[in-house]
């Protein structure tokens, strides 16, 4: 009786946690890769994050860009008597600064997408491939650019805007509704 009651125990499947973060595939094939599969909802909800840290991203490097600009540009010898390019060096001074923080900003982005993928390495690979797989599917599903004009403005190409499942069916439908308005407008055929 003790035996079978080991041998029920060992065979029960294992918690829905260990299998949503793929531990169970993990566990079975010992030569599979550690890379757990997300589902659906979970990627959106940590694309959400890993955007979160972009953004985050953006502002310590704005801020360390306009405050480094501000430093070089400050040391320079400024003559108020010469002009560079008909600007006043002072103005042109302040506006290479201002420069060098937007620069900050715009390179931010990806300094915070590097900061995500060191802090979670496993998340961020298993993020990658399944946006690889979204991609595919947006690609697949997207309506034809050709169909566009004034009037039908082409609706999210790359999809960039879908951040959970209803969005992407909310995309879906925009995308067949552009398509239906495109080739009736034009009274031309369904384009592949």
């Amino acid at each position: 009786m003790l035996r079978s009651l080991v041998v029920v125990r060992s065979l029960r499947p294992l918690p829905t946690a260990c299998v949503r973060r793929g531990l169970r595939h993990a566990h079975t094939n010992p030569g599979a890769s550690s890379v757990p599969d997300l589902n659906w909802d979970e990627f959106f909800r940590l694309r959400q994050q890993r955007r979160l840290w972009e953004r985050l991203g953006a502002l310590p490097c704005a801020m360390l860009g306009l405050c480094g600009g501000a430093a070089v540009f400050a040391t320079l010898p400024v003559d108020p008597q010469q002009t560079f390019m008909g600007l006043d060096p002072l103005l042109l001074f302040g506006g290479c600064s201002l420069f060098s923080g937007a620069l900050g900003f715009v390179i931010g982005p990806s300094v915070g997408r590097r900061w995500y993928r060191i802090i979670s390495k496993d998340v961020a690979q298993a993020l990658d491939k399944k946006e690889a797989e979204f991609f595919k599917h947006v690609k697949a599903n997207r309506s034809d650019p050709s169909l566009s004009s004034a009037s039908n403005p082409l609706p999210d190409f790359y999809g960039e805007k879908i951040n959970s499942l209803q969005a992407y069916r909310r995309w879906l439908r925009k995308q067949r509704e552009h398509e239906r308005k495109g080739t009736f407008s034009l009274g031309a055929p369904k384009r592949k």
